[in-house]
């Protein structure tokens, strides 16, 4: 299906370049940047980019993350600075880049699938041809990869250090959720139109929003399975503002939790109801560093997945086994998943270290030269494309704030400051069990993995308090979620902690 992406759309992306400019002006550089993000990804048109010669297509994510990033280095170039640009955990940026080299240069030949007879065994079926890629190629994915995994990355990791830049984090995520809901809400009604009636065409296919009987909303997003997962985390930044006793614009945020859920529970997207079970409890209730242990665990069973699918150890069957007992249209979906995975993953092990690039070189073609696949999991589509090496860059981003979280966490001495790492870092840890079935869809999961890196190292770089305050004010109720603002410091200085 081709995509008529109209000139109403094409304008909808320049007009965002002086808005963004506006919001610079008339706000804090942190919160115009969490807007010109959020607002690029919740409301510009999808499908619609510039392709300029010698550069990658610039769409709705690429132009937003360049302007914020253009903005902070304008407005608060000395913090963009002291994030110190490819060092620690952005060497996986490097990892990338050096694997977009290894992608193009072992990619020189193109390639031809079909060209042979149909099945009336008459009419000769014309060849389909995959080209080769060029040395111009390691030019046009590295600044792809720059603009789309390193910019966000940075200013995620460089602009959110303390605790009051998390709370502004989540209150931003909250707010774009509300503002959402009730656009959600009205295409569950209406079915999904927004897209269509603003912008003039639809983002995809019309027949993947209808589910059950109804419609799972899209809105200005690319389809149904993206709005259930934002509307997850905004959720989710709810629960933490809860725990945190924050609240947004004088709503209470257990209010915004109850309301956001409500919607998520009427999208009719199992997977992301199911995460929200799995974890928001935790969030709400639990105290210690559970949240931190359970993220870990999920980020090995990331990391693990494509061993176990390599191998034949993963119980793909058996799964597909017990969700059918539940609901056999779900089960038909998963094991289809799986199909296709095992498909592409004898493609990739052909071409495992650098993969085969792009153009499709990734897909499986039968002997009439039809593609048989369809590539649901960034996963299986990053190993394809760009071989071990982009998926060791990619996932490493994603997934080494986590450990980071983890393993600083022990210095921050504040709990309710280590709480709200612990909480975040277990959002960005289910955000990449989401890519093990699903695309990544928009940039937000790789800015909320530079947030945590940020938040982790720079808290817990802060000096323990001093635990008594100057005046007594007795007991507080949740001992576990006392305000560092009302904790004086120690007059002590404390040795700065070394680590990345």
């Amino acid at each position: 299906m081709v995509f008529e992406v109209t000139t109403r759309a094409l304008l909808a992306l320049l007009l965002w370049i002086p808005i963004g400019a506006i919001a610079f002006g008339a706000t804090k550089p942190l919160k115009a940047v969490l807007f010109v993000i959020l607002g690029g990804i919740l409301m510009l048109p999808e499908r619609a980019a510039f392709d300029p010669p010698l550069l990658p297509p610039f769409d709705k994510n690429t132009i937003s993350t360049l302007l914020a990033f253009c903005g902070a280095m304008v407005l608060c170039r000395k913090r963009m600075a002291s994030g110190k640009p490819l060092r620690g955990v952005d060497f996986f940026f490097l990892v990338m880049l050096v694997g977009s080299i290894g992608t193009a240069l072992g990619n020189r030949d193109p390639l031809s699938y079909g060209g042979g007879l149909d099945y009336d065994e008459v009419t000769r079926l014309p060849p389909v041809d995959l080209p080769a890629m060029c040395v111009y190629d390691i030019f046009s994915m590295a600044v792809r990869e720059f603009l789309f995994w390193c910019v966000p990355f940075y200013l995620g990791r460089a602009l959110f250090r303390t605790r009051e830049d998390g709370i502004v984090l989540c209150k931003a995520l909250v707010v774009g959720g509300l503002v959402y809901l009730p656009l959600m809400l009205l295409e569950m009604r209406l079915s999904p139109q927004l897209h269509f009636w603003t912008y003039g065409y639809y983002a995809n296919f019309f027949g993947h929003a209808m589910r059950a009987g109804g419609f799972k909303p899209t809105v200005f997003m690319d389809n149904g399975l993206a709005v259930a997962m934002f509307t997850y985390g905004a959720c989710f930044a709810a629960a933490i503002l809860h725990r945190q006793r924050q609240s947004i614009a004088g709503i209470p945020p257990i209010v915004a939790f109850g309301m956001l859920w409500l919607g998520l529970l009427l999208s009719r997207n199992v997977g992301a109801n199911v995460y929200a079970l799995c974890t928001l409890p935790l969030v709400l209730v639990v105290r210690g560093r559970m949240t931190s242990q359970l993220a870990v665990v999920l980020m090995a069973l990331v990391v693990s997945y494509p061993l176990l699918r390599n191998s034949g150890k993963f119980p793909a069957k058996e799964l597909v086994d017990f969700v059918a007992k539940r609901n056999v249209d779900r089960a038909h979906s998963l094991g289809f998943r799986f199909e296709n995975e095992e498909l592409l993953l004898v493609k990739a092990q052909e071409r495992i270290w650098f993969g085969w690039g792009g153009f499709g070189r990734n897909r499986v073609f039968d002997e009439r030269g039809k593609d048989i696949t369809i590539t649901d999991g960034e996963w299986i589509i990053a190993l394809g494309e760009r071989g071990t090496i982009g998926f060791i860059g990619m996932f490493g981003l994603l997934l080494a704030p986590i450990l980071i979280a983890r393993r600083r966490g022990r210095r921050i001495a504040v709990a309710q400051d280590r709480q709200l790492v612990d909480a975040l870092s277990l959002l960005c840890a289910v955000n990449a069990i989401d890519m093990l079935p699903n695309a990544l869809f928009n940039v937000m999961p790789i800015f909320l993995a530079g947030a945590v890196a940020g938040l982790a190292d720079g808290i817990s770089r802060q000096p323990p308090p001093n635990l008594q305050p100057t005046q007594p004010t007795g007991p507080h109720p949740d001992a576990y979620a006392v305000p560092s603002t009302a904790l004086q410091p120690s007059p002590i200085a404390y040795p700065r902690p070394r680590g990345p």
